[in-house]
């Protein structure tokens, strides 16, 4: 697999003003980065990693929730000047996508032949999906989860073993092995709680 250059998009990232961006103990551009290499690791598909690394730039429902209702096209036309539309739509669904029809599409697609059903939070419309685009951005939003992990226990970035366990590790599960083995690696930090047997995963 071809390493992603991520360096080659930080100009386009910092004209976008992202640098500027606070992100929890970092800045917003700083922790888009570590999505991308987080998703390397996974050794998801270029455009997946691409569209990691933009992720945030038009905010999400769980950062800069008001922001997004209303997105300007003039943005959609400077971030798709930088990825191309393909990437850029990824990035727009990520971005305006609700959460909880995130889980309910994973549970039905986790179905043979089921089909997502992701929704439009801001509209409540369906947002219009095949399986293998709503699986791109379902590994897009494991990488964001696992990039808010602390790099230490007792940190209070985010309590997973509280929140997130049990729907991202199936997930990550459900996948495949090289997201198992980034869960696992990642999720070092509690203790081995949320580890994934690879054995019982082949």
């Amino acid at each position: 697999m071809r390493m992603l250059d991520a360096e080659v998009y930080r100009d386009a990232l910092v004209g976008l003003g992202l640098h500027k961006i606070a992100h929890q103990d970092e800045t917003l551009i700083d922790h888009m980065f570590r999505v991308c290499s987080i998703l390397q690791h996974m050794k998801a598909a270029e455009h997946v990693r691409v569209a990691g690394l933009f992720h945030g730039v038009y905010g999400t429902e769980g950062l800069h929730n008001d922001d997004v209702e209303s997105i300007p096209d003039s943005k959609r036309v400077e971030v798709r000047a930088v990825v191309g539309p393909e990437i850029e739509q990824m990035v727009f669904n990520f971005s305006v996508m609700s959460y909880a029809s995130l889980g309910k599409s994973f549970r039905r697609v986790m179905r043979p032949n089921g089909l997502p059903e992701l929704k439009d939070r801001r509209t409540g419309e369906d947002i219009p999906l095949d399986r293998e685009q709503f699986l791109d951005l379902l590994r897009m939003k494991l990488g964001d989860v696992l990039a808010h992990l602390p790099p230490q226990v007792g940190h209070t970035v985010l309590d997973v073993p509280t929140e997130y366990a049990g729907f991202w590790r199936t997930a990550a599960e459900w996948l495949g092995p090289d997201e198992i083995t980034t869960w696992n690696e990642f999720t070092e930090v509690t203790g081995g709680e949320l580890w994934i047997d690879p054995e019982q995963n082949r």
